[in-house]
């Protein structure tokens, strides 16, 4: 490769040196080992540095460069694009505009500064996690994470900026309750948490923090998510940028506003995309379809993307990305999509924008068919409890004068440690055979049942955030459930938050 003499180098904020031995975050295995010579080389790659500031510190220096840069330890930034209005990006998490749009912004690297804007900042999610691997440390993680960002900020020919709200994981539990041995228990209930739709008063407090944000920048063009897939952050950030564009039109009016499809959920969610199209339509906003071509860039998005080798390497990611490109492309190139704003935008109902808008109708339209002056409400948390103290209140709220049962098997009980009220009771359950019987006796009084989940973790988990289909014996158990309980009026849901 060429490396021009005033090329600046940056090392990657993975690697820890000891002695000769160049190791990749927790790894015993070293990653690269080095000569004596070749020492002081890599301890200058601390900092920013030029390939001849590099070339006078050892004589192959731009050999080794180039080896390394093959290797992904290091990267050349690009020259800094000229003065001009930026191009602001906003991101749930620290990676989702390189994983959504990344080809896009290598596109248009170099026309103006670029401000990569991440909602959220504290973290102890990595991608040891899939290991069990004990390394939950979130100021370690956070500090790593934004020097991700920051580097492929840079490598887009710009900065990076985060609101600094906690990351889902650490907004369900503390940090110091993370670690390998309860990572099972406490993912159990992240997912519950995850798959809970953003709440009004949230959205709206994000709006102005983002507001506060972009407007000052005077952004010439922004790119928001779409906000695909499940999770609670991509929701509620798209959820938030729309209503910030709302309530601030004219200043938004007259520049490009881009909603990209959030990766990897575009590929686990293909027909959301035209189901959150047609609701934003249904309210006269319109979003037109804009691909970009970045089949020539591809590879280097796929290297960007492993900048964030904290979550997951460049390899893995490849397979997907491709795949999704060409899927979009039909075959005949790689392309981006992203959907432009071309009206003043008018929010739809997050229960038409969900992935599962289809699924959750019915009981939502049983839910809130239930009358305010219902006086007992039995919950019966099958799953995970997930927000417990977020979803009582609401339930409070919705039923002013209920008394609320809430049935939880034993070993979830922690997750109501924390908060209690006095119209709310808990009811541990050692075992489900007993209780359930009972509860069927209690004919004509209210029931919400949450899907027992009698199949493995990792199925569990995929099956609450990416909405795949219950296994056979659960449906079972439900079939068998309903006959149990014939004679209560029953609401059964994924999850607290598909009713609420």
């Amino acid at each position: 490769m060429t490396l021009p003499p005033d090329a600046v180098v940056r090392r990657r904020p993975h690697y820890r040196r000891d002695g000769a031995a160049v190791y990749f975050l927790i790894s015993h295995r070293p990653a690269l080992t080095l000569a004596d010579s070749e020492i002081a080389l890599y301890d200058a790659l601390a900092a920013a540095v030029t390939i001849a500031e590099l070339a006078a510190l050892h004589p192959a220096a731009c050999e080794r460069i180039a080896a390394w840069h093959d290797a992904e330890i290091i990267d050349l930034l690009p020259p800094s694009p000229p003065p001009a209005r930026p191009l602001v990006a906003i991101e749930p998490h620290m990676d989702d505009v390189a994983l959504s749009a990344g080809g896009r912004l290598l596109l248009r690297r170099g026309e103006r500064p670029v401000v990569l804007l991440s909602v959220t900042r504290e973290s102890n999610v990595s991608g040891y996690w899939t290991l069990q691997r004990e390394f939950f440390d979130d100021a370690a993680i956070t500090k790593l994470r934004e020097a991700e960002s920051s580097l492929v900020a840079e490598l887009a020919g710009g900065t990076h900026r985060t609101l600094g709200i906690p990351d889902a994981p650490l907004r369900y539990r503390p940090a110091s309750e993370w670690n390998a041995e309860s990572l099972m228990a406490l993912q159990d209930g992240l997912a519950a948490y995850l798959a809970f739709p953003p709440q009004t008063s949230d959205v709206n407090a994000l709006a102005q923090r983002l507001a506060d944000e972009v407007l000052p920048l005077d952004p010439a063009e922004l790119w928001i998510p779409l906000g695909l897939g499940g999770h609670v952050d991509h929701r509620m950030t798209r959820d938030a940028c729309v209503v910030m564009l709302a309530e601030h039109w004219d200043r938004f009016a007259d520049i490009p506003v881009l909603f990209y499809e959030d990766h990897p959920y575009s590929t686990y969610f293909p027909a959301q995309l035209d189901q959150i199209v047609g609701a934003f339509a249904a309210r006269g906003t319109r979003l037109t379809p804009m691909p970009a071509d970045i089949t020539t860039v591809f590879d280097e998005k796929v290297r960007l993307v492993g900048v964030y080798a904290s979550q997951f390497k460049s390899r893995a990611m490849e397979p997907k990305l491709r795949e999704r490109s060409r899927e979009i492309g039909e075959g005949a190139a790689l392309i981006e999509r992203a959907h432009r704003l071309d009206t003043r935008p008018q929010l739809p109902p997050e229960s038409e924008l969900a992935p599962d808008a289809a699924a959750i109708r019915a009981p939502r339209a049983a839910f809130e068919a239930l009358s305010r002056e219902t006086r007992s409400l039995t919950i019966i948390f099958g799953a995970a409890v997930g927000p417990w103290e977020r979803s009582m209140r609401i339930l409070l709220e919705r039923f002013p004068v209920a008394h609320l049962r809430a049935l939880i098997a034993n070993d979830r009980l922690w997750e109501t440690s924390e908060w209690s009220d006095p119209r709310v009771e808990v009811i541990g359950v050692a075992g489900w055979l007993g209780p359930l019987w009972r509860e069927a006796r209690r004919a004509g009084e209210r029931v919400i049942v949450i899907q027992f989940a009698p199949w493995p973790f990792d199925d569990r988990w995929r099956q609450q955030i990416f909405k795949t289909a219950l296994p056979a014996q659960s449906r079972i158990l439900h079939a068998g459930l309903a006959a149990l309980f014939a004679l209560r009026p029953r609401i059964v849901c994924r999850h607290l938050g598909d009713l609420l």
